[in-house]
């Protein structure tokens, strides 16, 4: 992802629907095992996720890892207590069960990131018996500028992420997709959109938003997701999995 996108991320992730909503259902998937527990969030970005972990479990060790030094900046900014390391998602510079959780939120989509050799490193780093909650962009059809922008390669359905996620050794222990509710009109904006990938100022769909609009969103996807909790969606925007090692 861009500098650009990077400070763009920053100003909108600790408001905008989107991640408040996949940022709760992270937090209500999380089953600690002991309250020092140990987790990554391999591909931390500018540390929202991190913040509402430190919040909600504040003994717990926390690590963030990006590969954008930017990225890293602006989560040692937010003073959280977590250690930060410059590294890949597909060659993780850590020890072998060194983590309770691992979490890959939207990260092994993007261009330069092997997929499989990824998913084999959160496996490596799990402890045994550890959890892996991972988020995904879903279906091809809904590649868009957004894409361009974020420098997102690869898009998933149900099928393929199980694939993935098994052949690395890990049982699924649920997955869903979510943002079903906004995927029509998230479709229409995305194929306006395709005109605009290849354009060098390309930019995401992350912006501000009226408040009473990201307050309905909010609600919408809050809704979905718990839904998600007890019935698999059959479609949405995103993909979303907890695996057990």
């Amino acid at each position: 992802m861009s500098p650009a996108e990077i400070e763009t991320m920053r100003s909108v992730e600790d408001d905008l629907w989107w991640y408040r909503g996949l940022r709760g259902h992270v937090l209500d998937s999380i089953q600690p095992p002991h309250p020092t527990f140990k987790l990554l969030d391999a591909g931390c970005g500018s540390g929202g996720m991190l913040a509402r972990l430190r919040h909600r479990f504040p003994q717990a060790s926390l690590t963030g890892m990006d590969y954008v030094q930017r990225a890293l900046e602006l989560t040692r900014e937010r003073n959280i207590g977590a250690e930060l390391v410059q590294g890949s998602a597909d060659a993780l510079p850590f020890g072998d069960g060194e983590f309770d959780v691992v979490l890959s939120l939207d990260v092994i989509v993007l261009h330069g990131i092997d997929d499989q050799k990824a998913v084999r490193e959160m496996h490596r780093v799990l402890s045994p018996g550890g959890t892996l909650i991972i988020n995904v962009a879903a279906f091809d059809f809904l590649r868009g500028s957004h894409d361009a922008a974020t420098n997102m390669a690869r898009r998933y359905t149900r099928p393929r992420l199980q694939e993935l996620l098994q052949n690395a050794g890990f049982t699924i222990r649920s997955m869903s997709y979510w943002n079903m509710s906004l995927m029509p009109a998230v479709a229409a904006v995305r194929w306006a959109s395709r005109t605009k990938a290849q354009q060098p100022n390309v930019r995401s769909d992350l912006k501000p938003m009226w408040p009473p609009l990201n307050a309905l969103l909010s609600a919408i996807a809050h809704t979905e997701l718990a839904l998600s909790r007890k019935i698999p969606l059959p479609f949405g925007t995103s993909l979303f999995a907890i695996a057990r090692k």
